[in-house]
């Protein structure tokens, strides 16, 4: 993952209010929340469940009041409803106290994600379902305090309960998710100005898309084989009814370079279907830990998969994230398992001259500090 601050760079940098910003792996859904914070159109897919449920939610915010009037309504309607813990997973039910776990089952029935505010709903449950706890009590999350942000294979979790002889939390799910509602600043006026779908960035992209043109694609693809993304969110995607082991299936994770060069040439000749002509794409790549010394994949990328197929390249800028930034933080800077540089490859579909970059002015948003 990348911090917002370099999207909102590129995207006041080589974009115009009013103009598309799209991202083909969105994640996070950090480019097209800086679009539209930014005035722009930001449009973001990805082949994740769990990314697509966090982008729908970026793109598309609602006001604060109609957050709530949901809550209310929901809460009112929990009151007659009768939980069954019979399908739920043992794994899953050795994280909840009965009633959160109650609550949240509840929540997974009812909440419609074809609705804006529901689909809001689902990622802040998404992002509290599990978090560390702090040594008052208090908790972020609703579940056992958890060892990290990411989930551990069930097996770890449930040796680290037994070690440290936790016990989980009976808390409120409906009353916290108030006060994270309270807490993000939500705008008066809801922004509507984006767009989230699941799609498999090697797969034909939509027609609409195609007559769109965003003015710019800035995006972070996989690397070689760094995170098993399924695996590492089961508990979210158990709240989305989706399997890790599905998800890990379908998306890209090779430790095969040739395999991976195969799918960013895929990629970079979907995404010339759709840029606009006087467009730019922007790739964040990380060098990636190989037996022969760290190995430039950004470089790789353009001289295998982009080049071939007509772009032209402004430059590759390496940028030296600081490590809290950094996907290898999550296996305490092991510095072999992840990327120790990050690099942009910045192109476009012809050669042009890329516009002056001005000051940029960093003012705050209402909106969650950019969430």
């Amino acid at each position: 993952m990348f911090p917002p601050q370099i999207a909102h760079v590129f995207i006041s940098w080589l974009t115009q209010p009013g103009d598309i910003v799209y991202d083909p792996f969105s994640g996070r859904g950090t480019v097209p929340l800086e679009a539209v914070l930014s005035d722009r159109v930001g449009l973001g897919s990805d082949a994740n469940p769990l990314s697509y449920s966090l982008t729908q939610a970026k793109v598309a915010v609602p006001r604060y009041i109609d957050v709530n009037e949901r809550l209310g309504e929901l809460e009112r309607d929990y009151s007659n409803w009768k939980a069954d813990f019979g399908t739920v997973p043992a794994d899953i039910a050795m994280l909840y106290a009965p009633g959160t776990l109650s609550q949240l089952e509840y929540l997974r029935k009812w909440l419609d994600r074809s609705r804006t505010t529901d689909a809001f709903l689902v990622a802040m449950i998404l992002g509290m379902l599990h978090a560390n706890h702090s040594q008052k009590g208090a908790t972020r999350g609703f579940s056992i305090s958890m060892p990290n942000t990411f989930a551990m294979s069930p097996g770890y979790v449930a040796k680290y309960i037994e070690k440290h002889g936790l016990e989980r939390p009976e808390v409120d799910v409906f009353a916290m998710l108030r006060g994270r509602a309270q807490r993000l600043k939500l705008p008066s006026k809801p922004m509507l100005s984006g767009r989230a779908w699941l799609q498999d960035a090697t797969a034909d992209l939509p027609p609409w898309l195609q007559n769109s043109r965003p003015k710019l694609i800035f995006t972070s693809p996989p690397y070689l084989e760094v995170i098993k993304y399924g695996k590492y969110n089961w508990v979210r995607l158990w709240f989305l009814g989706e399997s890790a082991r599905d998800v890990d299936e379908r998306l890209m994770a090779s430790g095969s370079l040739d395999r991976y060069v195969d799918f960013m040439t895929k990629v970079c000749m979907n995404l010339r279907t759709v840029i606009a002509d006087d467009g730019y794409l922007c790739f964040v790549i990380g060098d990636v830990r190989r037996e022969a010394g760290y190995l430039n994949l950004a470089e790789v990328v353009w001289e295998r998969a982009a080049q071939p197929l007509g772009w032209y390249r402004h430059a590759i800028i390496a940028d030296h994230l600081p490590a809290g930034h950094k996907v290898s933080r999550i296996w305490k800077n092991n510095e072999g398992r992840a990327t120790k540089v990050d690099r942009l490859l910045l192109l476009s579909p012809r050669k042009q001259d890329l516009p002056p970059l001005k000051a940029i002015r960093w003012g705050k948003t209402a909106f969650a500090e950019r969430v």
